[in-house]
């Protein structure tokens, strides 16, 4: 079996046969005693706005690029899938495939991952009280796979039961949740599901336009909050690698995964930062309810509900972030249901939301939410 090195060296040596353009001033580096895998260095000092690599579009992996569009009948197939599944399917065809174009890609992506998908229910336990957990999805898309991956599985025999299992399916879908780019001048043909249009309605800040696709090279640069210092560019016929910063001989080159919050970077990359000042934490609304409304009729809370969803200011879940306000649709919510009979009627009357005030009375009735959303907790981190 090929070292560590080797893979490494194989690989640059594909990219280099494959036209991909190779600066002197970087090289691969093994950081696994940091715990990060292979990560790109800089062999020389480099300056701001230096190329660092070039990838031509056609070694990307999509479902634009795989060998898999060859087999007759199976593009209409993938037309009817939604999401991620597309190039899930690719990469469970392209990963077990001895002579495909992206084999010394594949080995060098990783085949074990330490991401909350993949831990023991023990493990699990540990994120008990964070919003870890709810937001993994495993069962979700085991259901995907089963519903929409398992039929086109045994519908061609390209495929092998045997061999494109559900775990399979699972590690292709962790490669793409952690190393995969949207490519902003490519069109997607996947349709979306009604939980990604519903979700993208929820969240349009985190709705990315384009194709899914692997950036081979582009996915080996690590993320550390705070250390950027590269950028990838879309070009029309290639993906550029560029640095918005000097970057010194010696300093690893690192793009980033965006502004996220450790929850996120744990669940989609299995790590998180020390220091990150992207950290936030969410106060579901139904804490809220359950704090402000004791005692109060279904009736009474239901139209305080509705009213808040009407001025849109309801949310499943409020935001703090590190600066610790608290935003001011989470202080007009608890203003609205705290408030007694006759003090609902009267807002009602106005027509309109008061406005956020930190009062007394709303002060302690935050307290006492964020008392409640640290009890979700079953250690604490102070000294005994």
């Amino acid at each position: 079996m090929a070292s560590f090195e080797q893979k490494s060296a194989s690989f640059w040596k594909w990219l280099q046969e494959n036209g991909v353009y190779l600066s002197d001033t970087i090289a691969i580096k093994d950081y696994r005693e940091e715990g990060a895998g292979r990560g790109v260095v800089a062999a020389k000092d480099i300056k701001e706005g230096d190329l660092l690599f070039s990838i031509p579009r056609r070694v990307l992996l999509s479902q634009l690029t795989s060998s898999i569009r060859s087999v007759e009948g199976i593009v209409d197939d993938m037309d009817q899938l939604s999401g991620w599944n597309p190039l899930i399917l690719c990469l469970m065809y392209e990963s077990q495939k001895e002579d495909s174009l992206w084999k010394p890609y594949f080995d060098i992506l990783p085949t074990t991952f330490s991401t909350p998908m993949f831990w023991s229910e023990d493990e699990l336990k540990e994120l008990e009280g964070t919003d870890v957990i709810e937001k993994i999805g495993k069962s979700e898309a085991e259901d995907s796979y089963r519903e929409h991956i398992l039929p086109i599985i045994q519908k061609y025999d390209i495929f092998d039961e045997k061999i494109h299992t559900m775990e399979l399916f699972h590690r292709c879908g962790s490669l793409i949740m952690a190393y995969s780019f949207h490519d902003e001048l490519e069109k997607s043909t996947a349709r979306k599901s009604e939980k990604e249009e519903e979700d993208e309605d929820e969240d349009e800040d985190e709705d990315e336009e384009g194709l899914i696709a692997m950036v081979p090279l582009a996915d080996m640069l690590n993320h550390k909050t705070g250390h950027n210092n590269a950028r990838l560019f879309h070009e029309t016929d290639c993906l550029q690698m560029k640095a918005i910063k000097d970057i010194k001989e010696g300093e690893q080159i690192y793009n980033t995964y965006g502004d996220l919050c450790n929850v996120d970077l744990l669940r989609k990359y299995g790590f998180t930062d020390d220091i990150n000042e992207f950290d936030i934490a969410e106060i579901n609304i139904s804490t809220i309810v359950e704090c402000c409304c004791s005692g109060q009729k279904e009736s009474l809370i239901d139209k305080k509900i509705e009213l808040l969803m009407e001025e849109e200011v309801y949310d499943d879940c409020y935001v703090i972030d590190n600066q610790c306000e608290i935003p001011d649709e989470m202080m007009i919510a608890v203003q609205v249901l705290q408030s007694s009979l006759q003090e609902f009627k009267a807002i009602q009357e106005k027509g309109k939301l008061p406005k956020p005030r930190l009062t007394k009375e709303v002060k302690e009735k935050l307290v006492s939410i964020l008392n409640k959303r640290l009890d979700r907790y079953p250690t604490t981190l102070e000294v005994i």
